[in-house]
């Protein structure tokens, strides 16, 4: 046992040195499984991405530095590996003497390593499983970003008409933290220079609708209204004009850009085709590489069961032919434990009995360690076949596998919430539709009734029109019926002027007469005081001197109403003047309120007319008795009255004339009252003509203030409307061509990813394969040396005993 024990040493797979006393080997499964683990730990080092190498080499340096130590401290004897609580590192030194441990330490060890193989292979799974979800993350926000960014830009190019520069490296993987700080910066200077300059652009277009509002309310005249807004709805739709021209470029340049991504996407198909046929070669060949392991595996058991058949039969002659050059590198090893083995013989005083017996316990023990070999070796192929149906399932990665990442998984998240904002924006489009329908309908509606309510007013001011017209005429005509009244009495008053002249002159004649009739009876008085007996001439002649005096007084009292006749008709006369003058300048209510006022002092002077009228007739009649007395005087021919009797009938005519007179201006009075009358009725009708005329105007004005501030109300929503229904047309179109280029996106995304986790995997299996099988193979050889090489140790030690 402890023969054996010296003969197995443990070899490092780092490092090529050995002690300078040949150890023994160890076991075949140690020596293998050992060696695995190191080498899968490495190559998973090295196949781990660029970004996770710092914590992934940190875990190899400090691995090769505990195991660095520990070959340089380890020169005392190990003491026996105690519990492991959480996967330490292996303290065992390579290259180290077999023989300072026990096999329980030893798998103690071996069973430690492998946890802690296991335990790096989960630390090392989970680390690329966060790396890759981060991956996929950061790869969502980079595409999200770029789509942000390229929608901006479009959007500016289309609305705001700027022309800016976009970004000629886009941001990926590859930068380095400096470069992607760097590419963010400049997309967020280009980005607030946008922002602002659409700031200032929709500043710059508030004011102008502001401006246009104020103007718009603070126009009267619905002509200058429909002007402004017109000469606005031109300009916009101008603006809106060149919108769509540069919408027009941005879709052609995006044909364009979706032409060269089509391009991109058949010239990638193609390499997909390509790696597709390469990877049926390298499946190919990895089904003749497993073909080829099965049958090596096959001859690799044959071999281990000639060898167990040769060790049970005691001979191992062929086996000496087969491994020469393993004999001859051991011949130093051979001769060392020949010497040992014959100190041993010699103190124990063996004999050939005890030799055959120790030969058979080590057969035992040697058969028995190659059984279990065989059945580690057996667990270990079944272990490799279930590997490499692990990794062909990888290889294929399944569309399952592939449902079941988180990349795809948000994929299909964001996919379906765009189609459920499209599904929600598609039905406020369909509702904002209806609405608009609705609203138009209305708005219709309202621009009939509008323009049923101008027609009707058209007709019913046109109506209007034409009654005050009429009236007007009217108007017209009874004023010049008054001024042609005016003129005739006009002509009446000088007429009247001429009578008064001609009555002046009689009363001046008559009061010549009068004096020549003073003194004629001065001279009668003398010729009466002379001659007595005319007593009674004398007593008439006093009276008719008072009758003369009370006809002076009369007479004088005429002239003073003549002459306030005359003065009232001036008056009248000049109030006509003026009520005409009122009348071509000012409005018809002061027009007929001067009329009214004529019509009062025409009132006047009829009353006053009336009043001295029979005063007059009074005065006439006595006159006229007075006359008669002096007829009757004149004919009792006392005196020469001829003169007299000639004054008389002056005086008689003069009396019918004014008879006359006053009978024409009764008369013209009944007419000027009939006039008058007639003029107040129609000043009363026109005056309430007016009132309802002025309220249906008010009225109308009301009504219009309303249609016009309903029309406002209607035109600002359905601006706003239409506005809103742009912008959500517009927002569509961005969501559809953000969509489109998200699928786009998403299967040349996933395409890629696909390819490049293929090409990933099949690198890694590849190369695990390739190390398991030149493993396998070195595992083999060594094992068929060491069997070789143990064979003529023992025999060499049967010959020497014998």
């Amino acid at each position: 046992m402890a023969s054996s024990e010296k003969k197995r040493p443990l070899i490092e797979e780092n490092t090529n040195e050995t002690v300078s006393s040949i150890p023994s080997r160890p076991p075949l499964k140690k020596r293998f499984t050992s060696s695995m683990n190191v080498q899968q730990a490495t190559s998973q080092a090295n196949t781990l991405p660029a970004i996770h190498t710092p914590t992934t080499a940190a875990t190899a340096t400090t691995f090769i530095a505990t195991s660095s130590t520990s070959t340089s401290t380890s020169d005392t004897p190990m003491e026996p590996l105690g519990r492991i609580d959480k996967f330490p590192m292996a303290n065992i030194e390579f290259p180290i003497d077999s023989s300072t441990f026990t096999k329980e330490a030893l798998l103690t060890h071996m069973r430690s390593a492998k946890e802690e193989a296991n335990y790096l292979e989960q630390k090392h799974d989970a680390l690329e499983q966060t790396f890759i979800n981060k991956e996929a993350t950061q790869s969502l926000l980079r595409i999200e970003w770029n789509l942000i960014q390229s929608e901006i830009l479009f959007m500016a190019k289309i609305l705001v008409n700027l022309d800016l520069p976009e970004p000629s490296v886009p941001l990926s993987t590859k930068m380095t933290l400096e470069e992607q700080k760097d590419w963010c910066y400049n997309s967020l200077l280009t980005i607030k220079e946008l922002g602002t300059k659409a700031l200032t652009r929709l500043e710059s277009w508030s004011k102008h609708a502001e401006l246009i509002e104020r103007r718009f309310r603070l126009e009267d005249d619905i002509m200058l209204k429909r002007v402004i807004v017109s000469d606005w709805l031109k300009n916009e739709i101008v603006d809106l004009e060149q919108c769509y021209k540069r919408g027009e470029l941005v879709m052609r340049e995006l044909q364009q850009r979706l032409q060269h991504l089509e391009d991109e996407t058949k010239a990638a198909e193609g390499n997909v085709v390509l790696a597709k046929e390469q990877l049926a070669e390298t499946t190919e060949k990895l089904e003749n590489c497993i073909q080829e392991l099965s049958a090596v595996c096959r001859r690799r058991d044959r071999a281990k069961s000639k060898t167990v058949a040769a060790l049970t039969m005691g001979g191992l002659g062929g086996m000496t032919d087969s491994g020469p050059s393993t004999a001859a590198d051991d011949q130093p090893a051979s001769s060392s434990v020949k010497k040992e083995k014959q100190e041993a013989t010699l103190e124990k005083g063996s004999a050939e009995e005890q030799s055959v017996k120790t030969q058979l316990e080590e057969h035992r023990l040697i058969l028995s360690a190659r059984e279990k070999e065989i059945d580690d070796l057996k667990k270990d192929r079944q272990n490799l076949l279930q590997d490499e149906d692990r990794l062909l399932s990888m290889f294929k990665l399944s569309e399952e596998r592939l449902l079941e990442t988180e990349y795809v998984k948000t994929l299909q998240l964001s996919i379906d919430h765009y189609k459920n904002r499209c599904h929600d924006l598609e039905q406020k489009r369909v509702e904002l539709e209806r609405e608009l329908d609705k609203m138009s309908a209305a708005r219709k509606q309202l621009i009939e009734q509008i323009k049923s309510e101008k027609v009707s007013q058209g007709m019913t001011m046109e109506s209007e029109i034409r009654r005050m017209e009429g009236d007007l005429n009217r108007i017209r005509g009874q004023r010049d019926s008054f001024q042609s009244l005016v003129e005739e009495q006009k002509i009446k008053e000088s007429k009247e002027k001429e009578g008064y002249d001609k009555i002046i002159s009689f009363a001046t004649q008559g009061k010549t007469r009068i004096a020549s009739l003073e003194s004629r009876i001065d001279k009668l008085k003398n010729d009466q005081e002379m001659a007595g007996p005319f007593e009674k001439e004398a007593n008439m002649y006093n009276s008719l001197k008072k009758q003369l005096s009370h006809m002076e007084i009369l007479l004088s009292s005429l002239q003073l109403i003549e002459k306030k006749e005359t003065q009232e008709s001036h008056f009248d006369i000049k109030a006509m003047q003026q009520a005409l003058e009122k009348w071509s300048s000012h409005s018809l209510v002061k027009q007929y309120d001067q009329i009214y006022e004529d019509s009062q002092k025409s009132a006047l002077m009829v009353d006053f007319l009336e009043k001295n009228e029979s005063h007059l007739l009074e005065e006439i009649d006595r006159v006229a008795s007075i006359y008669g007395k002096l007829e009757e005087q004149q004919s009792k021919k006392v005196f020469d009255f001829a003169q007299k009797r000639d004054q008389m009938l002056k005086l008689q005519a003069e009396i019918l004339k004014y008879a006359q007179t006053f009978g024409s201006l009764l008369s013209a009075k009944e007419k000027q009252m009939s006039t008058v009358l007639s003029l107040k009725a129609t000043r009363e009708k026109q005056q309430e003509l007016i009132k309802q005329l002025e309220e249906k105007e008010k009225n109308l004005e009301i009504q219009v203030i309303e249609k016009e501030n309903e029309l406002r109300k209607l035109n600002r929503n359905i601006e706003e409307d239409r506005i809103d229904l742009e912008d959500i047309s517009h927002v569509c179109d961005d969501y559809r061509v953000t969509i489109d280029q998200n699928e786009i996106l998403l299967v040349e995304v996933t395409l890629m990813e696909e390819e490049k986790q293929l090409q990933e995997e099949i690198r890694e299996n590849y190369e695990k394969m390739k190390k398991k099988w030149e493993k396998m193979s070195q595992g083999d050889n060594s094992a068929e040396q060491q069997l070789a090489e143990e064979c003529d140790e023992l025999r060499v030690m049967m010959k020497n005993e014998s």
